[in-house]
């Protein structure tokens, strides 16, 4: 669009497609679906505050409720009924309004539906800007296992609009964070230093840096993405603290922590078997600790956790190959490597240890 201040990013994979952030983005969104006919999908809280913005986008609107527990069959489903009755065609553009659950669902359903129909993301939370709306993973949950079941499947374009974040959740806004930070240990020590400067502006939502760390954070990944578009190698990077965060959402079944949450305490857990490692001396483990705490996450693993159960859970995650559990670790802020066959009785032994940190 002319005349605007919008923030854009070519993502080049199979599928070329671009990434527009700013404040008030929305119009770039109605320009796109201009003459295309369009349906969209949503969850229970997104609709009860954006209402009338999405039925500016289109009057065929499928909303299911709000949480990770929606993230099944049944949800995708009920997205297929929906996209059946309304008579939805391989030109029917599908455009998932909401977080991480609507965009890996509807995402799901889009690569699926007709053996894929055109999908469109507008991220209403942070964790979505910086993390599940780019890249083309979609996916839902089975058997307990997070994200066990889907596709790699690209959107045609992703509109990030920051007012979205004004109205989230303090806790959720916050959980997020820790996505934004895994930029920074995995490959961004400017970001990582971006973090620590602007601390406060950023928790309180001031729309420049807000801007800034998501502009940034896209631009990572996007690099990643357009090298590794299938997780067949440098990909895995992306998910450094997830493998251990997705165990502790599997055992407090998606109740205790937010994402944020649970991945904040496997990124602590990731630096400090780094540390253990000497891939990372102690100031370097203590200065992500700092970062993550000083944003308000969690940093500790509760010591009611048993680090067998823990690691048989882990065994079942994305990254393993060959029966062989793999580590996304640093080797110092903005360097990280994938370290494998550390052993079981290791990563049990480290897990017990970091549960004894403060």
């Amino acid at each position: 669009m002319q005349g605007t201040n919008f923030e854009q990013i070519d993502v080049k994979t199979q599928k070329k497609y671009k990434v527009v952030i700013g404040s008030g983005t929305l119009p770039v969104l109605d320009e796109f679906l201009q003459h295309r006919r369009s349906m969209c999908v949503t969850d229970s809280n997104v609709y009860a505050i954006y209402e009338k913005k999405l039925k500016s986008i289109t009057g065929d609107i499928y909303v299911f409720p709000a949480g990770e527990e929606s993230k099944n069959y049944k949800t995708l489903h009920g997205i297929y009924d929906f996209l059946i009755e309304h008579k939805a065609d391989r030109s029917t553009y599908l455009v998932a309004v909401g977080g991480g659950v609507v965009g890996d669902t509807a995402g799901y359903a889009a690569s699926t539906y007709m053996r894929g129909v055109p999908l469109v993301h507008v991220p209403t939370t942070l964790l979505a800007m910086v993390d599940s709306s780019i890249g083309g993973k979609t996916g839902i949950n089975y058997g307990g296992y997070k994200n066990i079941i889907g596709s790699f499947y690209q959107p045609e374009l992703v509109v990030c609009d920051i007012d979205f974040l004004k109205s989230l959740p303090e806790r959720e806004f916050v959980s997020a964070l820790a996505e934004v930070v895994k930029y920074g240990i995995i490959q961004d020590p400017d970001l990582f230093e971006y973090l620590e400067e602007h601390t406060e502006e950023i928790l309180k939502r001031q729309t420049k840096p807000l801007v800034e760390i998501v502009k940034r954070s896209v631009k990572d990944k996007v690099v990643i993405v357009e090298e590794d578009e299938r997780e067949s190698g440098k990909r895995a990077i992306l998910n450094f603290g997830h493998t251990l965060a997705h165990a502790i959402e599997s055992l407090t079944h998606y109740e205790r922590y937010l994402h944020g949450e649970a991945v904040s305490i496997g990124e602590a857990f990731g630096a400090y078997l780094s540390y253990r490692l000497s891939l990372i001396d102690e100031d370097s483990y203590r200065r992500i600790v700092r970062l993550l705490k000083s944003f308000g996450l969690p940093v500790t693993l509760d010591k009611t956790f048993d680090a067998a159960r823990l690691y048989e859970i882990m065994e079942h995650d994305k990254k393993t190959r060959d029966g062989i559990l793999r580590f996304v670790l640093t080797k110092g802020i903005g360097r990280s490597i994938i370290a494998s066959d550390l052993g079981r009785s290791k990563i049990m032994d480290v897990i017990n240890e970091f549960k004894e940190q403060e």
